[in-house]
């Protein structure tokens, strides 16, 4: 359709048809609107702690903090910057929810620390193959516990030729950082001792190289 569609576009401003109609692009933020990842890969986590950090010298966003304080969220010091905290937010991923809304089992979701990266990679290459002549945003995100550079090496060789490109992200662990991940028994002590919850979609932009920006 997308094909046909292009074609006739073209022939109605007389100009050549584009090789090129499909794409997989990396929507950002805009992706959190309808609760989905921000390209073609699966979700990081099912469950998770989403931090923010704030800065204590802007009135507004030490206002904004008490306030995540008096509803019973963790608050910590930054340990990496000054003059900074952080916000722990215990958060259930979207894709998550809307699957256990239509009365499916939450187990059918399967998240990025469920697959392995030949998995990762050979999934991107059936959007790659089945639907874009473009490229194809995707973040393979991988535990480098679980992988030394000489795999990750051997299983990109795999797809040569058969990606336009990829990224590899390795969890990365430091003190605070700003996804961790939890079970989902965690989150539910969570909302059984506070009374809280939070369900959000995917990772921020923002936040692919490890540090969130300081709202």
């Amino acid at each position: 359709m997308v094909r046909d569609e292009a074609r006739k576009y073209s022939f109605q401003l007389r100009i050549p048809e584009p090789v090129k109609v499909t794409t997989l692009a990396p929507t950002g933020s805009i992706a959190k609107l309808p609760g989905t990842t921000e390209g073609g890969h699966p979700i990081m986590y099912g469950y998770y702690i989403r931090r923010i950090r704030s800065s204590t010298i802007d009135p507004d966003r030490r206002a904004q903090v008490e306030g995540y304080r008096e509803q019973g969220y963790n608050i910590l010091p930054d340990p990496q910057a000054a003059n900074t905290v952080v916000v722990e937010i215990p958060s259930k991923e979207s894709v998550v929810e809307r699957v256990e809304e239509v009365g499916r089992p939450a187990d059918l979701v399967e998240s990025a620390d469920e697959l392995t990266l030949e998995q990762l990679l050979a999934f991107q290459e059936m959007l790659q193959t089945e639907y874009a002549d473009n490229a194809v945003s995707f973040t393979a995100s991988i535990d480098p516990a679980k992988y030394t550079p000489q795999d990750v090496a051997e299983t990109i060789l795999q797809f040569a030729g058969k990606l336009k490109g990829t990224t590899i992200f390795p969890e990365q662990g430091y003190e605070l950082a700003p996804y961790e991940r939890i079970s989902e028994q965690d989150y539910q002590d969570w909302i059984f001792i506070t009374g809280l919850s939070n369900v959000e979609g995917g990772i921020d932009e923002d936040c692919a190289n490890g540090s969130c920006p300081i709202r």
